[in-house]
């Protein structure tokens, strides 16, 4: 599993290199390629008489010899020289020298090595045309790692055991009887097969965790059989984690030997191992650290679970399970809450910062291909760094990988993970700036938007009837978020950007960033003149999180500037530190383009957009960025997605066979929902970004709370309290499938979309509109805008947002946000109500956790209703409301603002 994964990277001495720009003489091919199957022989012979033959007269001999002996380890049993770059070599003249790259893989029976090596290669002067040998006149060592391993179960040695548990935090493999097999290395035992009949163990430490596992087995503890198991630990703990006593030498079973194998050689290569590549088609892996563990369990109730232990990571337990591709569990130790606390920013586990991309992408879309090349310019974080991690979807080939300051640049890919590892030639500080230049290609599968989509109802999943005639949507692809079409951080990073994307000259663009002047360009045509290609570059200026790009047929249908009326920060009060200044535009230009059916769509939209951000630009006081494009695209299902300066709509073709009238997501009372979501993201998702997936509902629920403030603008109050009616019922109907803090994983494991909608979007912007009552207001927006301003273009958590409405309403809002974020249970409320004298007289109780919930009291008088609202917080409250005419009824939350069931005695 990827997250166990942790490279042990070795960097050895330095040497500037330079990538190569000039074409490779193909005549020369040949004679290099002999060259470097010569030196193959010499290394594999551990023969200096043969290294020494092939330096040129103008060699260092000694430094030659020097070199060799370094590299060359005994026991050398394979060696593998693949050319990377050629450039000519300087003070030669064309043809007669060249500097390569090259990488050097030395197998020493089980172990091996990987090197990058740079080769000076001449010929002797006057040799032109001639079939002269070239012969090495400098060599240097680059960069190098170590510490591969290809594992194997020992042939022929068994045991047997004996109440054997191996242990984990919170996880444990009980076999009271079976068989074991190790693979060791020279540092000890690394992995073992378990065959037999056991017991998995799993038993997460947190509350929200028990009751994943409860959704998932059936109760707090997963106890599960299991058949068999493989299992990778460091070496220098095999003793720590396994008593001895429990293992017995056995005798030679070749049927249950055969069986360890087969499950040895499934498994090996899904955790800590490296593709090679041209290198080897060998399975080479590195060692886990102490404290890493991972666990392949072969159970009979669920099929192939994974546990994993990674000390890296700041969630370091996970539980998976493959075959449906769920996580089941994943959350931090005790011992990791210990060293980083409760909250984490994700961005405080990168290791670098990317400034700025520069993206060139051809794409093809009858065959789904992209070429690309990347340039990042990049600044790096940790205290020193002698190797990068780059994430690059699986499917993609890079061919170079090049710096600035190193050049040619080795690097390898990671098994079953989006990773490119890049060796650096020599450790780099804090601060370093790095410019990588990244050549790649390959298919690329289409990306969905299922979780901003609206679900189909499962019982309309289908035809609704022979006689209705279905219009397929038109095709579209979105590069975004969900794959890495491009070279990119781990972890989503701020940066400026600039995209240049080739089509097909019948297919449209929108991307993250301002269209350039003159946007699109040709760029190949027809013998005839007639376009075949054509360029559309967009300059993002302003920081986004990543980049996309929406290709579809589409057309251009409206574009404008909008005037905006955005408001100044509100003065600091005395005493206090004001909102830091934000960026103050007023205006923001506004394209939209769509695919022919949904031309006539398009112009409504347009307005509406313009309306929108108008609306949002006022409650914030900022947009954050210069430009929207907007994208009218068909799928079978109505939803969208909004990176940074664009958005994509979905919109159903004009004949569907499918419903989602029940979906969370969908407001029949608010046809413009869709575009007041998306477009909300700009400021919550996109300006202010989220420290983890935890975080996610400060994106989705602002979005809908946006959305919701925008409907009650739009269409008025009945709208904006059937939007609250529907986050209520939809928040209570899921409320026990866990809290609004375990984001994207709230309905993961069930395959059901809707609960992530119903909690992440409606139950946090319930939250939302539940705070805006408790502190009132005028406290509500300055701490929204405090906590758009200190946080714009940046990542977000809880907290912050905490702190920012603290600040506003001088109140404390821990318990708040304790209850409606991070715990699942709603609050029950009992009430009496009657008259007194002049007054209605209301008395509530909370049954079981205090919550702080802001409810309303509808007084009807016949010819009106009057509202007050009253916030329970404590067990029991009492309030007093003045009578102002004969009473005709009392009504609690009619507005569904609060969130809970409230019966009446």
């Amino acid at each position: 599993m990827g997250r166990a994964l942790v490279l042990l990277l070795i960097v050895l001495a330095a040497g500037p290199a330079r990538a190569s720009q000039d074409p490779v003489a193909s005549s020369d091919d040949l004679s290099i390629q002999a060259l470097l199957q010569a030196v193959e022989t010499a290394i594999s012979t551990s023969d200096r008489a043969r290294w020494l033959a092939l330096l040129s007269a103008t060699a260092d001999r000694d430094q030659a010899l020097e070199f060799f002996d370094a590299v060359v380890p005994q026991g050398v049993t394979r060696v593998v020289i693949r050319e990377r770059d050629r450039q000519p070599l300087e003070g030669t003249l064309p043809g007669l020298g060249y500097r390569l790259l090259v990488e050097v893989f030395v197998e020493t029976g089980p172990r091996g090595r990987i090197a990058t090596w740079r080769l000076d290669i001449r010929r002797p002067r006057g040799t032109e045309g001639e079939d002269q040998p070239w012969l090495v006149s400098g060599q240097d060592r680059l960069s190098a790692v170590e510490g591969l391993h290809r594992l194997e179960l020992h042939p022929e040695k068994q045991f047997a055991a004996r109440n054997l548990e191996i242990a984990s935090v919170d996880f444990t493999l009980r076999l009271p009887s079976g068989d074991v097999f190790f693979a060791e290395t020279p540092e000890g035992v690394t992995a073992l097969v378990l065959v037999g009949d056991g017991t998995l163990t799993f038993a997460p430490t947190p509350a929200e965790e028990k009751g994943q596992v409860r959704m998932f087995s059936g109760s707090d503890t997963l106890d599960t059989p299991f058949t068999a198991a493989f299992v990778r630990l460091s070496p220098w703990e095999f003793d720590r984690r396994l008593d001895p006593r429990a293992l017995e030498p056995a005798a030679f079973d070749p049927r249950a030997a055969r069986r360890a194998r087969a499950i040895f050689d499934e498994d090996v290569g899904k955790s800590y191992s490296l593709d090679l590549n041209d290198l080897s088609r060998d399975t080479w892996s590195l060692l886990p650290q102490p404290g890493d563990f991972v666990a392949e369990v072969r159970t009979r109730r669920h099929d192939v679970l994974t546990y994993a232990r990674s000390s890296s990571e700041a969630e370091d337990v996970s539980l998976f399970q493959r075959a449906r591709r769920k996580n089941i569990s994943v959350y931090a130790s005790e011992q990791k809450l210990a060293s980083r606390g409760r909250f984490y920013n994700e961005d405080d586990l990168a290791e670098y910062d990317v400034l700025d991309y520069q993206i060139e992408t051809t794409f093809h879309p009858d065959r789904e291909w992209i070429d690309g090349r990347a340039r990042l310019r990049m600044r790096v974080k940790s205290y020193v760094i002698g190797a990068l991690t780059l994430k690059l979807a699986e499917t993609l080939v890079v061919t170079s990988v090049a710096s600035d300051q190193f050049g040619r640049l080795m690097f390898l890919r990671v098994r079953n993970q989006n990773s490119v590892v890049v060796n650096l030639p020599s450790p780099v500080g804090r601060d370093f700036e790095l410019t990588l230049h990244v050549t790649y290609q390959g298919r690329l599968p289409r990306q969905g938007i299922d979780q901003e989509s609206a679900a189909v109802e499962a019982q309309q999943d289908r035809w609704v009837g022979p006689d209705i005639p279905v219009v397929a949507p038109e095709s579209y692809w979105l590069f975004s978020n969900r794959q890495q079409w491009y070279p990119q951080s781990g972890v989503t990073d701020f940066a400026t950007a600039t995209l240049r994307l080739t089509v097909p000259s019948e297919y449209g663009v929108v991307g993250s960033g301002v269209p350039v002047s003159g946007t699109p360009v040709v760029v190949t045509q027809t013998a005839g003149g007639q376009p075949m290609q054509t360029l559309w570059m967009f300059q993002a200026a302003q920081p986004v999180r990543y980049l996309s790009a929406i290709v579809s047929r589409m057309s251009p249908v409206d574009a404008s500037t909008v005037a905006l009326d955005v408001v100044p920060p509100t003065p600091p009060r005395k005493g206090e530190p004001g909102v830091p200044a934000v960026g103050m535009r007023n205006t923001m230009q506004i394209e939209i383009a769509a695919v022919r059916r949904q031309e006539g769509r398009a112009r409504d939209v347009f307005m509406t957009a313009a309306e929108l951000v108008r609306f949002y630009a006022a409650i914030v006081g900022d947009v954050p960025y210069d430009a929207l494009g907007i994208a009218m695209v068909e799928d079978k299902l109505p939803g969208g997605h909004s990176p940074g300066y664009a958005v994509m709509l979905n919109n159903p073709p004009p004949v569907t066979p499918f419903t989602w009238r029940n979906d969370p997501a969908t407001f029949a009372s608010f046809p413009e929902f869709f575009i007041a979501h998306e477009i909300a993201h700009q400021w919550w998702g996109q300006a202010v970004g989220w420290k983890n997936y935890h975080e996610q509902w400060l994106s989705e629920g602002f979005a809908q709370y946006f959305a919701a403030l925008y409907a009650r603008e739009r269409r008025g109050e009945s709208a904006f309290r059937d939007m609250l009616r529907q986050f209520r019922r939809t928040a209570t109907d899921f409320a026990g499938q866990g809290p609004v803090y375990l984001g994207y994983r709230l309905g993961h494991i069930k395959s059901e979309s809707r609960v992530f909608r119903a909690l992440v979007y409606n139950k946090g912007a319930a939250v939302l509109h539940m705070l805006r009552r408790l502190v009132g207001d005028d406290a509500f927006f300055r701490g929204i805008r405090r906590f758009y301003a200190e946080n714009r273009f940046r990542k977000a958590g809880t907290d912050d947002l905490q702190r920012a409405m603290e600040a506003e309403s001088h109140r404390p809002l821990e318990r708040f946000f304790q209850r409606w974020i991070y715990e699942d249970t709603l609050p029950r409320v009992r009430y009496q109500a009657g008259v007194e004298g002049q007054e209605v007289v209301v008395r509530f109780e909370q049954i079981g956790d205090v919550f702080d919930v802001p409810v309303t009291v509808s007084l009807n008088y016949g010819d009106r209703v009057a509202e007050e609202v009253v916030v329970l917080s404590d067990a029991v409250v009492e309030s007093r409301l003045p009578l102002a005419g004969p009473l005709r009824g009392i009504e609690i939350n009619a507005d569904h603002g609060a969130l809970g069931a409230f019966d009446r005695k």
